[in-house]
């Protein structure tokens, strides 16, 4: 359930003094970009169930959806990137996937094998430079390796999963954060670091037109070191 309204101490007191009378499992106050008329933001406040179970589906659809649509409906990167350099909105039109219509960043599900050029663990969100074969000395794409997985690629990626299907923005949220888990769980999880540098690399992943990076940030689903 939604209720919007303007920030009051007031009033967040009481929202936690109902979700207490009531037994609610979870009050979510979420802030909301839309203004109202005076001005003011807003705040978005969910009553969330533990009825759905993120972790559960995103396991559930894990093998026998996630990884066959991008096995059976990846593009290949090299394909995609001389467009993408050229011209974001046609690269989507021919090779991006968005739920929404025009406006909406697009996701691209892709696919390619590489060098990797660079190892960058300094942070959490430690990724991994890749020059696509035949190979020019330079890095194309930076792959993440976590454990910290940016964006929501994966999610927004799949046509498979429609926004429509969930209660609220926060349960869509959640089903995110359980697809990046997944991805270090079964793909990045047990990666040699200490040797990944020369190492050739296939991979099968998604990335999103929005991104605060100079390369495209990938997320990977498959990930096949030689």
């Amino acid at each position: 359930m939604l209720l919007t309204a303007k920030p009051s101490h007031p009033l967040i007191a009481l929202i936690i003094i109902v979700c207490c009378l009531f037994h609610v499992t979870s009050c979510t106050i979420v802030p909301d970009e839309e203004k109202t008329a005076e001005g003011q933001e807003k705040l978005d406040i969910y009553f969330v169930s533990d009825d759905f179970k993120p972790d559960d589906y995103a396991e559930k659809v894990w093998d026998d959806k996630v990884i066959t649509l991008f096995e059976e409906k990846s593009h290949a990167l090299e394909d995609v990137l001389p467009l993408w350099h050229k011209d974001q909105q046609a690269a989507g039109s021919k090779f991006g996937y968005r739920e929404k219509a025009e406006g909406s960043p697009w996701n691209y599900r892709v696919r390619g094998t590489g060098i990797v050029v660079k190892v960058n663990t300094e942070s959490r969100a430690s990724t991994i430079d890749i020059d696509l074969l035949p190979g020019d000395n330079s890095a194309d794409l930076s792959i993440q390796i976590g454990p910290v997985i940016k964006d929501s690629a994966i999610r927004d990626s799949l046509d498979f999963i429609s926004f429509t299907d969930f209660t609220n923005q926060l349960e869509f949220a959640r089903l995110s954060n359980a697809f990046n888990k997944l991805v270090n769980k079964k793909v990045v999880g047990d990666l040699d670091r200490e040797n990944l540098m020369g190492k050739k690399i296939s991979f099968w992943g998604a990335y999103t037109q929005l991104q605060d990076s100079d390369l495209i940030r990938l997320t990977p689903v498959i990930l096949k070191i030689e």
